[in-house]
């Protein structure tokens, strides 16, 4: 059976490509419906094995090997219900392309009931009074109708209305009496009647129409229209705003292949607007932001974009950009971070011995972001400057530092100090380092608010609560502790 189950697949295959006429329109592609018989008596052997089984087979080799241009849909009948004349479902409508789940609903198919050729003819006829394209419906069937009492005369019927289909019509193991309905089917719906009452007449059924076929395709050949074809390649678009040399903050991004982590481009210090060809697929692009002493850029976490074929993904991030007094700019901080709300995206910029790269420009995927600034010698290390920074797409988001804060000088063995603000909650600590009082004595960056000093002294066990303070926009306070 395995050599008749290839020429069955490469007949059905060409009846399906060469009986169509070429689509007029790039959508228009053609359509296959196969009717399969699932009525009970497909449980009876053909040649050491259930009918439905050697159907299954058949379909399981032609349906994967179809173009990809041919939308295929399936119908079946007799297969949910026994002694039902309704008993007809479209499993997988025409003009479908999904062929994994039309082969399992091939597989599901069980036979159980009655033979109602004629009413499946037709309810897959009446879907496709809106089709501009002529549709090949091919009908695979073991016996005679029993639901209709003239099948003929309904599928004439059916052509004579102008829906544009064919029948053709495949018989297993049937008798001279089921022969002659059945091609009657065929000849009603202008296409070809096929018998295989064994594998050698299946054989020899299908060698006969493929020399037919041959003729066709050649005819086809003489009269095929041009169409035009669309790369299957897409492009990803970055965008952001440019503020001329302020966008050196953002040295590089990658285009990484998400299935397999492979990067696949690299692009160093990219323009505010560029475009990148890519086959379709999901990708994930990180950003690496500046750093000095030739360190690598500092990267956040992957942003996910899908390109599609033909299509151009956009992937639009803001600016966020530093407008610094000078007297703030020589930040006693060993790195600043940029870090959003839900701590998804972090840019981290060491100064190492440079803090160049603090406040350039950085283009930054849109998020709500925290300004802080650290230094890894003291304890603890960490100091929030700003929150709340809106970072909108294609949009420029500036940050302010013009106020602060700085302790006064004197001669008291102070080992550190808090900030606290007036909800208890404290926004700046400074421990000194073990051999000396840096950095004590510099300037702080502070956003504008009230706030209290507490100070902490050597031998003391409890810090100092030496005073309260207000800083306004546009302020260095120097607060003397009176230590």
């Amino acid at each position: 059976m395995h050599n008749c189950f290839k020429n069955l697949m490469g007949i059905l295959l060409a009846a399906c490509l060469f009986t169509l006429p070429a689509p007029s329109a790039a959508d228009n592609y053609p359509e296959v419906m196969i009717i399969l018989d699932g009525s009970g008596s497909m449980w009876a052997q053909l040649e050491g094995e259930p009918r439905i089984d050697t159907a299954k087979k058949v379909l399981q080799e032609i349906v994967p090997s179809l173009p990809a241009e041919v939308r295929i849909g399936l119908t079946a009948y007799g297969h949910r219900l026994k002694g039902r004349c309704d008993d007809i479902e479209v499993l997988i409508p025409a003009g479908s392309n999904d062929r994994d789940m039309l082969l399992e609903k091939v597989m599901a198919i069980s036979p159980k009931g009655k033979t109602p050729i004629a009413e499946s003819v037709r309810l897959v006829v009446n879907e496709l009074k809106q089709k501009e394209t002529e549709t090949t419906i091919i009908l695979v069937s073991d016996g005679l109708e029993t639901c209709h009492p003239d099948p003929c005369a309904l599928v004439r019927e059916l052509r004579e209305t102008g829906i544009k289909f064919i029948l053709h019509v495949v018989g297993f193991a049937v008798t001279e009496e089921e022969n002659k309905q059945l091609s009657c089917l065929a000849e009603a719906g202008g296409g070809s009647y096929y018998t295989a009452g064994s594998a050698s007449e299946l054989l020899n059924a299908f060698q006969s129409m493929q020399q037919e076929l041959v003729q066709k395709v050649e005819y086809e050949k003489a009269t095929t229209t041009r169409k035009k074809a669309r790369s299957g390649l897409g492009k990803l678009r970055l965008i952001f705003p440019d503020p001329g040399e302020k966008r050196k903050g953002l040295e590089q991004f990658r285009i990484v292949r998400k299935s397999d982590g492979k990067t696949i481009k690299t692009v160093e210090r990219p323009d505010s607007d560029s475009s990148h060809p890519l086959p379709a697929g999901e990708y994930q692009v990180v950003l690496g932001y500046a750093n000095t002493n030739f360190q690598p850029p500092s990267e956040i976490s992957p942003l996910n974009v899908t390109v599609e074929g033909g299509e151009t993904s956009e992937l639009a991030l803001g600016m966020l950009i530093f407008n610094v007094a000078e007297s703030l700019k020589k930040l006693p901080a060993d790195f600043v971070t940029l870090r959003t709300t839900d701590g998804k995206f972090v840019v981290h910029t060491p100064s190492r011995g440079n803090s160049a790269h603090f406040f350039t420009a950085k283009p930054l995927p849109p998020g709500s972001y925290s300004f802080e600034y650290g230094n890894d010698k003291i304890e603890p290390k960490l100091a929030i400057v700003a929150s709340g920074l809106e970072i909108k797409p294609r949009a420029e988001t500036v940050l302010t530092l013009d106020s602060g804060f700085q302790i006064k000088k004197h001669d008291q063995s102070m080992t550190g100090f808090d900030i606290v603000g007036m909800d208890e909650k404290t926004v700046l600590q400074v421990r000194r380092r073990w051999d000396n009082t840096y950095p004590h004595w510099e300037t702080f960056p502070l956003a504008p608010g009230a706030y209290a000093v507490l100070v902490y002294l050597k031998g003391m066990n409890e810090p100092l609560p030496v005073g309260e303070l207000e800083i306004r926009k546009g302020e260095i306070v120097e607060f003397d502790t009176g230590l």
